[in-house]
């Protein structure tokens, strides 16, 4: 039997929207990790920068081509957001 989808994600009404789109690219994240059975903390991706460029460094360099995507759009929305910062 195939996994079952992440469930969407329910935003809260004051959330605004460059919060939510790196939240949803680190979920993202979260699920294809989790698939070939590696795991990652969400609400450390968000905070702890030295984590954060671990898990996407270890993402681009392993095996999987979905995972390797969605780390490298990753740091590109960090990266954005940081300028913006």
């Amino acid at each position: 039997m195939a996994p079952f989808p992440p469930p969407p994600l329910a935003p809260s009404p004051d959330t605004d929207e460059a919060e939510l789109l790196p939240l949803v690219a680190v979920i993202e994240l979260k699920w294809l990790a989790a698939g070939i059975g590696q795991h990652l903390h969400v609400e450390r991706m968000q905070h702890d920068a030295a984590y954060a460029r671990a898990v996407l460094d270890a993402a681009e360099s392993g095996s999987s081509v979905p995972l390797r995507r969605a780390a490298a759009r990753l740091k590109v929305t960090l990266a954005r957001a940081l300028d913006e910062a």
